[in-house]
Order: structure tokens, then sequence, then C-alpha cells
């Protein structure tokens, strides 16, 4: 009786630590594709959100200044700043696609970065109290230009993944549901 009682301890305790082995790197590797994405979507939810709410001083024209625009610029760069550095974070995601994600992402980077030195160069130009609306039209260009860019990159990121891994990690990421595109 002892020994059916060790056997079946035994199997019981082999069973479990079998479990726990084989699955385990693939679980882990799903886990942080889920915690890329989710680091990816919530990064550019929280930056579009920053720039609709720096977007949304250029409704009235009437209100704008010199030094309102000066402001716009500045909090475009700070958003800019904590995007990049968020989506530099991340790296690339553990998947056969990792790298084209990258590149897609570090597009961005550069896009919203060339899109921040149009604002910046337009807000410089400024001369006098007629430039202003002019310099609206420009900087809310450019705030679309930024959106679309962050919308581009999560489709090239979607085509290149052929397996699936992305757009699995983008259905379960909590984050990326408020992201038109990274969920099916």
């Amino acid at each position: 009786m002892r020994q059916a009682i060790a056997f079946i301890v035994l199997v019981a305790s082999l069973t479990f630590v079998a479990a726990g082995c084989g699955g385990d790197g693939e679980s882990s590797t799903a886990s942080s594709t889920v915690e890329w994405a989710d680091g990816l979507c919530t990064a550019i939810t929280s930056w579009k959100d920053e720039l609709e709410q720096i977007g949304a001083q250029f409704t009235d024209l009437s209100s704008l200044s010199q030094q309102g625009l000066d402001e716009a610029a500045n909090d475009v760069r700070k958003a800019n700043e904590t995007l990049v550095d968020d989506l530099e974070s991340l790296g690339a995601p553990d998947t056969e696609s990792g790298q084209e994600a990258k590149n897609a992402i570090d597009e961005l980077a550069t896009t919203v970065e060339a899109d921040l030195s149009e604002i910046e160069d337009t807000v410089e130009g400024i001369s006098g109290i007629t430039g202003i609306p002019a310099a609206a039209v420009t900087i809310s260009s450019a705030l679309s230009s930024m959106a679309s860019a962050s919308s581009s990159t999560i489709q090239t990121i979607e085509d290149a993944d052929v397996k699936g891994e992305l757009q699995d990690a983008f259905d379960q990421a909590d984050s990326c549901s408020d992201i038109p595109g990274s969920n099916g």
C-alpha cells in the first residue's frame, strides 16, 4: 500500500513538474508580447489625447496669441518627447516580425519629430497678429499628420505580422481597444 501511495505521489509530482516546463517559454513570450502591445497602445493613446487637447485651442482663432502658439509648440514637444521615450523603451517585440515593428515605430518617431519641426518653424516665423490664423492652420495640419502617422504605424505593424502574433497581443491588451485597427 505504501508503495502504491508513493508511486501516485511520484506520478503526480512528475505531472506537475512537466506541466510547468513545456509551455512556459511560449506563455512567457506571449505575455511579453501582450505587455509590448499594451505599452505601445498606452503610449499612443496618451500622446493622441495630449495632441487633441493641444489642438482644441485652435478651434477659436480669435483667442490665439503668439504666446499661446509658443506654449502649444512647447506642449507638442513635451508630448512627442514622452512618446518617443516610451516607444524607445519598448524595444522590439519578441516575435518573428519584431524588427519590422521596431522599424515602424522608429519611423513614427522620425515623422513626429519632422512635424514638430514644422510647428516650431511656423511659430518662429509668425510676424504680427495677422500671421496667427495661418500658423494655426499649419499647426493643426501638423497635429493631424502626427495622428495619422500613428494609425499608419499600427497598420504597418499589422501588415508585417504574418503569423498574427502581434494581432493576438493587440486583441489581448486592454489599452489597445481604443486604437482603431489594433483589434480584430
